[in-house]
């Protein structure tokens, strides 16, 4: 049923009776199918069209690849019948209020995931029975474990055991117990990483005098086991679902034992003896082969169905079933050809998966009331200065307190075309409005036909006369008429944009919320230290009930309920939390996104005219999308960066359709490198032997310094990049580099910031235990936060990062700043290709003053200022060149699940892409193959598409980044020994890759390229460079 504004008021002011859950999967396990089913228990779509319409799915690239691209939110009503404890006896009817959340599985959205995870208080969990446990289930579980969610599993396409691979009901519920294992080893993982860490922090607080004792916590509830009917057995597509509890109640009366006992018999080693007709347990078969009582009373059932109706039609038995199940099938529906459906109408009326699935979020999903009881507390302690936070606003979140003071989330903004609110939209009209207007038409054609009547008299008077018509305004016309077909074809690429309205997808935790209410945005970096830092005003214009693709307007909205809010345009940018005016409220916006954006492209209109439009489009898009970085370079150009290729399209798609309207032109992927240096065997000679490796001097007026750079260890190297929150915090508490505005950013956003000494101490130890390398660090770089490092000499002539007492400038070097500038210069472009560094050390040896009387010259010092900065960074770039240079590729960490037909094409496809496979295994009971895999993000465009169409669609890539690595090929390398010209020649046959994506990259930026080019074809005149 289709719910009314009013109905919905009233059930949205009982949080007892709400469910807010989201739908959680890898990539192609049945999320959307499974939606479709729980919509056609509403009847906002047909029963035979589940599974097929993608309801959720509103976009149409997400219904032309079928996979889901943007959350989808939508309200079910679902109404209960349970045991009165009136004396009357009667039924008592309950009505729920379920709010439902369609997230993407696929690891671009992931995102997506993350903004959807803090709206809900449940999650249902749908894991393929066939393909098992999979990358993204992982990861979604994860973030249900991290939300504190509590989830329901769903073990979806078990028809595929049936039908794909042909497994007896004993052998299937075999499968399915491995399946349930895996998914509940994946949560035991989370549970003993948890564990540990709370036992490393009890342990701190011991060391610091701290008595408390160890709570233990309980794991009993958190796995997912059939008989505490957490887990639903399901098949989606063909619409039948089912939990323990529902099959306990069929089998109440029949075998007469109480459905409290089958309940916890029905799953597990139980079997039902057919003499004494009881019920025994594993020590009691004796040696009888008996079948497990799921696989008697349940599984077998089923199999019948799917034998009867597509393994071996028997129409005989087909009939019976029916009969038996007492299931209202006409017979010419029993008779027909198409067995999916006959399938779908049998287990529809029996098994409906929306029963199961509803019954089950209800029984076992808490409702907002029992959920913030538990969820408030953890989000409390996660945030830094919670102390600081109105007491009354913590207890009014923790009880749910609709008449309360207002908190309420903002996880992203959705942008809608603004003539799709219901308020602009045309209202479906009465029968009678129909029949008055119908009248009107037959009226209007009446008086029509009369006056054409009244012409055709007319023209027949006239018919001898003439009229001598004057045309000199002909050409004009014709001129005018000309000139607005010339106009349209210039406009034939900019597209009409519809006016977007944003609207934020919210989650109200306590208060109520009405239109025309003046709120407080708190930004993301909102810290309960500075109240009045990163807030604003606004007035909420509109509030809306999200149904995937209508709205339901409302005017006022208690807490519990999930619900979209209009008026926040210009005040959250992506994410934000509202709260009561005049209290110190609760950041709730501090998410961190699992799928960082690394593909980048730049952006520019075709026609140069529309450029305006396109930043206005990049600005809304920056919005609507919670992954998506919009920002201009200072080369002018305007960059769009996105997780992966698929959201690169979508993106792309959306600004050209809806937010620019415009015919954009995107350049190819702009993918980040590193450059490093490694120590080998095969490194050129030292350019100065005297001084050593690495070790440059340069003069600079009066000056001599003399710098030295090496490597760092891989060791420094992860150290730094994994702490580079931690460094921002250090360098801006240094100084003059401290901003009061953004002082607590870090802390804010959730990221582990680690006490100062205890960074020099880790440090050290990695660096180097017995010197006093970690004191005398001056610099981090580049941006002051990079894995390169700078260090004073021993004399201490510049400016050190860790040392308190060194305000003292009398003794330092007086061009400080300069040798600062030059080493952040130097490494956020390297000599290679002008990309940042990564590894490096640069110390400086030793600094003169040379000795000239002859020269009484005074320089400006603005001039030896520039020059030194000039000089330090050529000085490092030539340090970093006597060593063995490398570039460092971005990589993918990529997941494939093939069968072995396929395995060698996938195979294939990695090579051909220069990726390498890391592991391979076999998933127990499945015909699949789970291949984890490397592959170079330059390499990895077309990448998925390359592999479908090898494999015919058998095998899916999931990507995702995982870093940097070093490409072990110096790009400067060519053959020298005997040996190697023999093999290769003078010009090396064989391709340097090092040297290719080197030349690439400074051919796109406007470099020098030292490579030959063949100026006359005739001549081969090879010899010139380019």
């Amino acid at each position: 049923m289709r719910l009314t504004a009013d109905e919905i008021a009233r059930l949205q002011s009982n949080p007892s009776n709400i469910r807010n859950i989201c739908i959680l999967a890898h990539v192609d396990h049945g999320k959307t199918s499974l939606s479709d089913s729980l919509l056609a228990s509403n009847g906002i779509i047909s029963q035979r069209m589940a599974g097929k319409v993608r309801y959720l799915d509103s976009r149409p690239d997400e219904q032309l690849r079928g996979i889901t691209m943007e959350s989808s939110a939508i309200s079910l009503y679902f109404k209960t019948v349970s045991r009165s404890n009136n004396d009357n006896g009667e039924p008592k009817i309950n009505e729920h209020l379920i709010n439902l959340i369609d997230s993407p599985g696929h690891i671009d959205f992931s995102s997506e995931v993350s903004t959807a995870s803090r709206l809900c208080d449940g999650a249902v969990v749908l894991v393929d029975v066939v393909e098992g446990v999979c990358s993204q289930t992982i990861t979604v579980l994860r973030q249900a474990w991290v939300d504190k969610l509590k989830p329901i599993l769903v073990l979806n396409k078990i028809d595929r055991l049936i039908v794909e691979l042909q497994m007896t009901s004993l052998e299937a519920y075999l499968h399915l117990s491995k399946v349930i294992e895996q998914v509940n080893s994946v949560i035991g993982s989370f549970f003993a990483g948890e564990r540990m860490q709370d036992d490393l922090l009890w342990r701190e607080r011991q060391e610091l005098g701290l008595n408390e004792e160890f709570i233990e916590k309980n794991d009993d509830d958190i796995y997912f086991s059939p008989e505490l009917n957490n887990v639903i057995f399901a098949s989606a597509i063909d619409g039948w679902g089912f939990n323990i509890a529902q099959f306990s109640v069929l089998y109440e009366k029949k075998l007469g034992v109480k459905r409290e006992i089958l309940q916890k018999c029905l799953w597990g080693d139980f079997y039902f003896d057919p003499k004494t007709k009881k019920v025994i347990s594993s020590k009691q078969l004796k040696g009888r082969n008996l079948k497990p009582l799921f696989v008697t009373f349940v599984l077998d059932n089923i199999w019948h169905i799917y034998d009867s109706c597509l393994l071996n039609k028997n129409q005989e038995k087909l009939e019976k079933i029916v009969k038996s199940l007492n299931l209202k099938i006409l017979p010419r529906d029993l008779r027909s050809k198409d067995t999916k459906q006959l399938i779908n109408s049998i287990f529809t009326q029996w098994l409906p998966v929306s029963n199961a699935v509803l019954l089950t979020v209800i029984d076992k999903l808490p409702s907002p009331f029992e959920s913030q009881k538990e969820r408030i507390e953890h989000i409390l302690n996660s945030i830094s200065n919670n102390d600081l936070i109105d007491k009354n606003l913590k207890n009014d979140m923790i009880v749910c307190n609709s008449d309360g003071l207002i908190s309420c989330y903002v996880s992203k903004m959705v942008s809608i075309p603004e003539d799709e609110l219901p308020q602009n939209q045309r209202m479906a009209m009465t029968q009678d409005e129909m029949f008055e207007r119908g009248r009107l038409a037959r009226l209007a054609a009446a008086k029509a036909a009369e006056a054409a009547q009244k012409l055709e008299e007319k023209k027949i008077e006239n018919e001898d006369s003439f009229t001598v018509v004057n045309n000199s305004n002909a050409p004009a016309e014709f001129e005018f008429e000309y000139e607005d077909d010339e106009d349209d074809e210039e406009e034939d690429d900019v597209i009409e944009v519809k006016n977007e309205v944003l609207i934020g997808f919210s989650r109200i935790y306590s208060g109520s919320i009405s239109v025309g209410q003046e709120l407080t945005v708190l930004e993301p970096k909102f810290d309960p230290n500075h109240p009045t830092k990163h807030t604003s005003t606004v007035t909420i214009t509109g509030l809306y009930l999200i149904m995937g693709r209508d709205l339901v307007s409302l005017e006022k909205v208690p807490a519990g309920n999930i619900v979209g809010i209009v008026g926040l345009k210009g005040k959250v940018l992506k994410s934000g939390t509202l709260i009561s005016p005049g209290i110190v409220g609760v950041n709730l916006a501090g998410v961190n996104l699992n799928a960082p954006p690394i593909v980048r492209v730049a952006l520019e209109p075709v026609n140069p005219t529309h450029m305006e439009r396109l930043i206005k489009g990049l600005e809304l898009l920056n919005q609507a999308d919670p992954c998506v970085q919009t920002f201009v370079q200072d080369t002018g150009e305007h960059i769009l960066a996105t997780a992966g290729e698929l959201h690169l399209e979508r993106c792309l798609k959306d600004l050209r359709e809806r937010f620019a309207g415009i015919e954009i032109t995107a350049s190819k992927p702009d993918i980040p490198f590193r450059e490093t240096i490694v120590s080998n065997n095969e490194m050129n000679p030292i350019k100065d032997p005297i001084l050593g490796r690495g070790v440059i001097n340069v003069k600079v007026d009066k000056y001599s310094i003399t710098l030295e750079t090496k490597p760092l260890s891989e060791e420094v190297i992860t150290f730094l990049t994994e702490n580079e929150a931690s460094i921002s915090k250090i360098v801006k508490n240094v100084g003059s580099d401290v901003n009061e505005e953004e002082e607590d950013e870090d802390l804010i956003t959730g990221n582990n910031i680690m006490p100062v000494e205890l960074f020099k101490e880790n440090l050290k130890k990695i660096l180097d235990p017995n010197s006093t390398l970690v004191d005398r660090i001056a610099s981090f770089g580049p941006k002051r936060v990079g894995a390169n490092i700078l260090f004073d000499s021993e004399d201490h002539i510049i400016r050190r990062l860790f040392a308190s007492d060194d305000n003292d400038t009398t003794d330092r070097f007086q061009f400080e700043e300069s040798i600062f500038n030059g080493f952040q210069l130097a490494t956020y472009e390297g000599p290679l290709a002008a990309e940042p560094i990564q590894g490096i050390a640069v110390i400086i040896k030793s600094l003169e003053i040379l000795k000239d009387d002859e020269d009484d010259t005074i320089i400006p010092i603005s001039n030896i200022s520039g020059r030194l900065i000039s000089i330090i960074k050529d000085a490092i770039h030539k340090g970093f060149l006597d060593w063995s240079p490398r570039l460092m590729l971005a990589m993918y960490s990529c997941d494939i699940q093939a069968s072995a037909e396929v395995l060698g094409k996938v195979y294939a496809v990695v090579q051909k892409r220069k990726g390498s496979v890391i592991n391979e295994e076999m998933k127990e009971g499945t015909p699949f193959f789970t291949i984890t895999a490397k592959i170079p993000v330059i390499e990895a465009f077309g990448f998925s598409e390359d592999i479908r169409k090898k494999t015919s669609g058998a095998a899916s890539p999931q990507l995702i980044f995982t870093g940097f690595e070093i490409i072990d090929q110096d790009p400067f390398w060519v053959p020298t020994t005997e040996e190697e010209l023999e093999e290769l020649g003078e010009f090396s046959d064989k391709v340097n890759i090092a040297r290719k994506y080197m030349n690439n990259i400074r051919k796109k930026k406007g470099l020098f390229i030292d490579e030959k080019v063949i100026q006359n074809a005739e001549k081969q005149r090879t010899l010139k460079k380019d």
